[in-house]
């Protein structure tokens, strides 16, 4: 049966809350938080962590805890959401007086987030899922969204690795543009195409990784989305037709799934114990 969301769970997400709140402040308000080329971008993301990421994790924790599986799982999404967030924007961000913060951020929502996935109980959302989903679409979805990705980011590497020069993009913007680059190929690409190998193999942590991946996607929607709009119209900066197209596909079937995913958990939204009798240290 999955546990209540230990104390110190608790503890760490309401200090990302926080933090993630003083960050996003800065950003848009401090002058000089953010190379100058990265500003408009920048000022956005830190918009949609206040009025995304901020609450999801916020309402997230309020009903994980009191053991909704759907609010777990908005948790376990937005959790996975700010770590993807703070690695990137550290990546990207040269040294500021805030960089400390980045840190701390990052290591709290990794460990907080491992802490989340590995209390939950896979045969229980298994249970609370099948003959509620069907796994052949959530799974082949799941890896569409993964080639969506890999195709986006290798159609602009593997041709600036054979001819041995940097991709236009880094020429425009400097080499911390590859910061999302690295991250979806190294970890968010391979994951959602396990996720979606497991659930095709109805496999019980298949339905935990699916979730927390299409949670993960929906949020990060508005930031894909609002990020190359902006990009389009500043103009600096090239974008291809191709990286519009699978920049907003795959977020927009992330969002829809993701709906659907918490609407089939909400209808099994208590674990059935007391989270006063089952609260660990």
């Amino acid at each position: 049966m999955t546990a209540s969301i230990p104390r110190w769970q608790t503890a760490s997400t309401v200090v990302i809350l926080v933090l993630s709140v003083v960050s996003a402040l800065l950003g848009l308000f401090r002058p000089g938080q953010y190379p100058a080329e990265l500003l408009p971008g920048f000022y956005l993301q830190d918009a949609l962590i206040l009025l995304v990421g901020v609450p999801a994790l916020g309402i997230g924790l309020w009903y994980a805890s009191r053991d909704s599986l759907a609010g777990r799982f908005v948790w376990l999404g937005a959790l996975t959401y700010m770590t993807y967030m703070w690695a990137t924007i550290a990546l990207q961000v040269t040294f500021n007086q805030f960089f400390l913060g980045y840190v701390v951020l990052f290591g709290l929502s990794v460990f907080t987030l491992i802490g989340g996935v590995t209390a939950t109980d896979p045969a229980e959302i298994q249970q609370s899922l099948e003959l509620r989903i069907s796994e052949r679409v959530y799974g082949v979805f799941l890896w569409l969204i993964a080639a969506s990705l890999a195709f986006l980011w290798l159609s602009e590497l593997v041709p600036a690795t054979v001819s041995g020069t940097p991709p236009l993009l880094v020429d425009e913007v400097g080499p911390q543009a590859l910061a999302s680059h690295f991250i979806d190929l190294s970890v968010v690409v391979p994951a959602l195409a396990i996720a979606g190998y497991w659930l095709l193999r109805r496999h019980p942590w298949g339905y935990v990784f699916a979730g927390v991946g299409l949670v993960f996607g929906a949020l990060l929607a508005p930031t894909l989305t609002g990020m190359t709009t902006v990009i389009l119209l500043a103009g600096d900066i090239t974008v291809p037709l191709v990286a519009v197209v699978f920049t907003a596909i795959p977020a927009l079937i992330a969002a829809a799934l993701a709906v659907t995913y918490l609407l089939s958990l909400s209808r099994n939204i208590t674990t059935g114990t007391p989270a006063g009798d089952r609260r660990p240290m």
